[in-house]
């Protein structure tokens, strides 16, 4: 289309760390980019010193990234609108902005969870509250500080529009990011939620202290669960073992800075969930994996799939489980597997 021959006029709504990283990432692409936010701090800082107040010490965000609180002076220009917001809060944003969003905009989730107690996808719940049918999400190995640092990476936009794949590809690729596309958008975005069950399950076993080896088991175990799930509800398994899938597990569990693994190692070690999850909220971050082990068991009850790793991770997680019986649910589950 013709105006991917120019500028590309891109909105980020959310500045936590992935909407600050991606920003710095459309600009790194050669694209002015607005950074909606309600945090006025945020605002001063990225404008004034190119840094966020809080994320990313030290490090310059791209100065064609201009953060704004007037949400209704940029959206309705938009070419591209980049949503990126914790699951809880992906509906009550997209009705707050569902009347500055037309029918011409594409609008991308990066936001790999479901949303709570209902367990829809994230393009479900923008689909059913704004008024376009480009809608996407973007999916693979994204961890923040490494996009920050243009360090090279691979990353996938999937969507059934042809415009919006355009779009999420003109949006991010430069010399350091090559996009993929697909227009399967229910595999990827399954995948690129239910794969952080993988990773809270080896943070749990790894601190449950049962060793690198029983580690490693929970990796391929994991992995075969959740791709025998997909498989039950009809979706391409093969997408699971690509870079949506096994690439993002990988580094969620090999990544210091990988929220989901790190929640599980503290949960296996004996922490509080909801003291977890109480901080998480304090910092403006989330741990989508929480609520991904929540769907992912419904679903696998709804297909009448046995999952026994993620029953017993849905045990530890959620019924009061101390370490000792932890142990015993995963070592049971991994034998079972």
């Amino acid at each position: 289309m013709e105006s991917d021959k120019k500028n590309l006029n891109t909105v980020v709504v959310g500045s936590g760390t992935m909407g600050t990283a991606l920003s710095h990432l459309i600009a790194s692409a050669g694209h002015d980019c607005i950074l909606l936010t309600e945090n006025k701090p945020v605002v001063e800082t990225i404008n004034t010193l190119h840094r966020h107040p809080v994320f990313f010490k030290g490090l310059a965000i791209h100065s064609n990234v201009t953060a704004a609180t007037e949400f209704e002076a940029h959206i309705p220009d938009a070419d591209l609108l980049v949503m990126a917001v914790p699951s809880y809060d992906m509906r009550k944003l997209a009705r707050q902005i569902g009347h500055l969003v037309n029918a011409h905009h594409s609008v991308l989730s990066v936001t790999k969870g479901f949303e709570p107690f209902t367990h829809k996808l994230m393009s479900q719940v923008l689909v059913e509250e704004l008024e376009t049918v480009h809608i996407g999400t973007l999916s693979g190995p994204n961890i923040t500080l490494d996009l920050v640092k243009n360090l090279p990476t691979v990353l996938a936009v999937a969507s059934t529009s042809a415009q919006m794949r355009k779009h999420g590809e003109y949006a991010f690729s430069s010399p350091t990011v090559k996009i993929m596309s697909s227009g399967d958008i229910q595999t990827y975005e399954y995948t690129s939620a239910l794969k952080n069950i993988v990773a809270l399950e080896v943070g749990i076993v790894t601190g449950l202290g049962l060793g690198d080896n029983f580690r490693a088991l929970i990796f391929a175990e994991g992995m075969a669960e959740i791709s025998q799930l997909m498989e039950k509800m009809g979706l391409s398994a093969s997408v699971f073992y690509g870079l949506a899938g096994l690439s993002d597990i990988f580094l969620t569990c090999s990544s210091h800075f990988a929220k989901n693994y790190t929640i599980g190692m503290q949960l296996g070690d004996g922490a509080s969930l909801l003291e977890l999850m109480d901080d998480l909220k304090a910092k403006g971050e989330v741990a989508e994996g929480l609520e991904s082990v929540k769907a992912g068991y419904a679903l696998a009850q709804r297909f009448g799939y046995e999952a026994p790793l993620l029953a017993a991770t849905h045990a530890f997680m959620y019924q009061n489980a101390t370490r000792e019986s932890g142990r015993d649910y995963f070592f049971s589950a991994a034998f079972k597997a």
